[in-house]
């Protein structure tokens, strides 16, 4: 399993100027142990090439992925269908996925979701261009309050370029072989041992809601999820623990 963080987890220190983006990347690397990150865009002091080349750089050196971009509000109508500004960065930043939210169902649902169809399909166009996965965790209070929901609107979209992004916690979640996911997320208080066998190999974007000790709360939970993924793998076929 490969654990991600987002810097939307640490909108506390870094609104409050306690912590630069450049900083955070370096300590969610030497501190967190993690395997990769994802980054806010409002979290970005500047947009150009030079800086977002400068913070890739940085993970890499570090040892850890630039997995992706969080970029909830990529559908919001201020936002135009061919705004390349994002997914721009996500090329730069070299991320294999952008995330994002979908929008609220508004006053006509059946209308916000026909627009939301088009303004995802066109999303897809640009990822394409940008070589990036866009992925969608379920979220309460938009079109896709549940995972079912989630795949009802890709369904319509009928682009590679996006996936669902269900919670490791998410009984109804599809997973067989023929349906692999990015990758899965998990709250800081989620059972390690549950979210261990959802993930499996795959990537796990672990999240908080700005927590008042991130740092602590994150490396708490981390170590809880490598001791859990350690139990797991010393298990036999039968589920016995093997000796040792």
């Amino acid at each position: 399993m490969r654990i991600g963080v987002s810097s939307s987890s640490f909108r506390r220190p870094l609104a409050a100027g306690d912590l630069t983006q450049l900083e955070w990347v370096e300590r969610a690397a030497t501190g967190l142990g993690v395997d990769g990150i994802l980054t806010d865009i409002s979290d970005f002091p500047r947009l150009d090439r030079e800086y977002v080349a400068q913070l890739r750089k940085i993970a890499v050196d570090l040892g850890i992925v630039p997995f992706g971009i969080d970029a909830p509000a990529l559908l919001d109508d201020g936002v135009q269908p061919d705004d390349m500004t994002t997914l721009s960065v996500a090329r730069e930043f070299g991320a294999l996925v952008v995330r994002m939210v979908l929008p609220a169902p508004g006053d006509v649902p059946p209308a916000a979701f026909a627009a939301a169809v088009a303004r995802t399909k066109a999303a897809c166009r640009l990822a394409k261009t940008a070589n990036v996965t866009l992925i969608v965790p379920a979220q309460e209070g938009t079109l896709g309050p549940d995972e079912a929901a989630v795949q009802h609107l890709l369904k319509d979209v009928d682009s590679a370029w996006i996936r669902a992004c269900p919670h490791a916690l998410d009984e109804r979640a599809v997973r067989s072989a023929r349906e692999r996911f990015p990758a899965h997320c998990a709250d800081l208080g989620d059972d390690p041992a549950r979210v261990v066998a959802a993930t499996g190999n795959g990537w796990l974007i672990l999240d908080a809601h700005a927590p008042e000790a991130p740092w602590e709360a994150f490396a708490h939970a981390i170590a809880a999820l490598r001791a859990a993924e350690m139990e797991e793998r010393r298990r036999d076929r039968n589920g016995r623990l093997e000796p040792g």
